[in-house]
């Protein structure tokens, strides 16, 4: 087994250029689509017909209490000038007890921007009502919805959850090509005949598979840890304090990938099929698992079902859930008890199917 092991990491110390491209590419996609933690806010452009100076600005100091958002006054005029210059994509137009958008452009960030002020909207507009009927009601209400509030509080702002999504997302996306694509050397070893080789000789067949993903269970592991440490020291991300769980379920992630490498390859035949598998399966499982945009936004249940069947969205939930709100191993028992069970699944169809191509 340990023969098998350290063959692997030579031949990847010969040929190190696709490990070292893909962890290229998780580091520059996080930095383009993140950018480091703690950055500036996202600043909104407001305006409004219908309200007076003094109404804007009431609105305005709720709507700027989130620590991701910066709401501006300005003239209606000035905002529409600005959209036409493409200097800014969206404006927030406020009424009495209604907004809406003025788009100059889509952007990613209007849906996000939506749901805070759509949660601020309702907050104020629902004590003002219970307020109108239970005058001598107010203060315990406003007590209430505080409470509330500190009991949803996590260790970062929504505008770090969104970056430690792209973080975590991109890693466990890429991950999946360095692993899958040095599976793809079993294959090339079936085809030239070393396999064979190995199989005739005083090793175990059972050896032969523990050494090979023991190698790629370890180089998956690295790639993903090695990205965290970086995107800690370098762009200032926040990982909590559960290291332990996040190894844990990294290792759950690390155990499916593997395995579902070995399922794909047992479903082809050569390796140019393997080839143009690898993409389909790791850019259709990053779409469907939540990887590239929140589950939250999709609304198909067709689609919501497909998720349930791939690891990333397992392994995704479980890292959000560990970094963001410090839960223990017990907590996200489910997620990687979940991963262990697929990867058990995979690796057994995997073997079984590979066994039986001549």
């Amino acid at each position: 087994m340990l023969t098998v092991f350290n063959l692997q990491w030579l031949r990847l110390i010969r040929e190190p250029v696709l490990v070292f491209t893909f962890f290229g590419l998780t580091i520059g996609f996080v930095f383009f689509l993140a950018g480091s933690q703690g950055s500036s806010t996202i600043t909104i452009q407001t305006f409004s017909d219908t309200l007076s100076e003094q109404e804007v600005a009431v609105w305005l100091e709720r709507l700027n209490e989130s620590d991701t958002y910066t709401f501006n006054y300005n003239e209606r005029e000035e905002v529409e000038n600005e959209l036409r210059m493409s200097q800014i994509s969206f404006a927030l137009n406020l009424e009495a007890d209604n907004y809406s958008f003025l788009v100059g452009q889509d952007s990613h960030f209007i849906a996000a921007a939506n749901q805070h002020i759509m949660q601020t909207f309702q907050s104020y507009l629902r004590i003002n009502e219970v307020n109108a009927q239970l005058t001598d009601e107010t203060v315990s209400i406003e007590h209430y919805v505080q409470s509330d509030v500190k009991t949803l509080s996590t260790n970062v702002s929504e505008h770090d959850e969104m970056g430690l999504h792209v973080v975590a997302g991109m890693t466990l996306y890429f991950v999946i090509y360095t692993i899958l694509f040095n599976l793809s050397n079993i294959v090339l070893e079936k085809k030239t005949g070393t396999w064979d080789r190995l199989i005739i000789s005083p090793l175990k067949k059972t050896q032969i598979y523990i050494g090979q993903l023991a190698h790629h269970f370890m180089l998956g592991m690295l790639q993903i840890i090695i990205s965290f440490v970086l995107f800690h020291f370098m762009l200032g991300y926040n990982f909590g304090t559960q290291l332990l769980t996040i190894v844990a379920v990294v290792m759950a992630y690390v155990f499916s990938i593997v395995a579902l490498g070995m399922l794909v390859m047992g479903l082809v035949r050569s390796s140019q099929q393997l080839q143009a598998a690898i993409p389909i399966v790791a850019t259709a499982m990053a779409m469907l698992g939540g990887a590239f945009w929140p589950l939250e936004i999709v609304t198909n249940n067709i689609l919501l079902f497909l998720a349930r069947l791939v690891p990333i969205r397992y392994g995704l939930e479980a890292l959000i859930r560990t970094i963001v709100y410090n839960d223990s191993l017990l907590d996200v028992i489910q997620p990687v008890s979940i991963l262990l069970l697929m990867g058990v699944i995979f690796m057994g169809l995997g073997i079984n199917l590979m066994e039986k191509i001549k």
